[in-house]
């Protein structure tokens, strides 16, 4: 399926609150935190169970994500049925239950696009359209962001998500520019 939908996010409208999409890893450093701060959270709960064999992949190849890091990352994203067919649809609204996933590779160093790995080496963030109210500021939408060394970096209604796709044209949805 060639249709679908671009996953992006930002700083927020004002520039404010931490840049998403950006890498966590640290040159030289583990991922594990101090022993004292109780190390990182599991993100694994945050990605829906399977979604690589259940989720339809929508988009062809990789490309380049203008939204996430400016750049940084090539994507693949990947919806459940629900949000397939509203992505195929370009549906102004877009259903309850409806999951989009996308995965982030990192470029090449001459920003060609890297091997198409299976593992993402970079972040893999999460839209889920939930119940009225849960979000009713910003469409009802459940953000998370998985780190790419599997920890949970922000989960919920997280407003730096929100702040760029308050302004998609399919509720929440950027259309994928292949």
């Amino acid at each position: 399926m060639a249709t679908g939908a671009l996953v992006v996010a930002c700083a927020g409208r004002d520039g404010a609150g931490s840049a998403v999409g950006v890498s966590d890893k640290v040159p030289g450093r583990s991922a594990a935190r101090d022993a004292g701060d109780g190390g990182p959270v599991d993100g694994a709960a945050a990605l829906p169970a399977g979604y690589r064999e259940t989720f339809i992949k929508v988009n062809k190849a990789r490309f380049v994500s203008q939204g996430h890091a400016a750049g940084r990352w090539e994507v693949d994203v990947w919806a459940n049925e629900l949000a397939a067919k509203a992505l195929a649809a370009r549906a102004r609204e877009v259903p309850s239950g409806a999951i989009v996933v996308q995965e982030h590779h990192e470029r090449g160093a001459e920003g060609d696009a890297s091997a198409e790995s299976e593992k993402p080496d970079g972040p893999i963030m999460v839209m889920e359209k939930r119940s009225a109210g849960f979000s009713s500021d910003h469409g009802d939408w459940r953000f998370a962001v998985v780190g790419s060394q599997g920890q949970l970096v922000r989960d919920g209604a997280i407003e730096t998500c929100a702040g760029c796709h308050d302004d998609a044209p399919m509720d929440g949805l950027f259309p994928i520019l292949e």
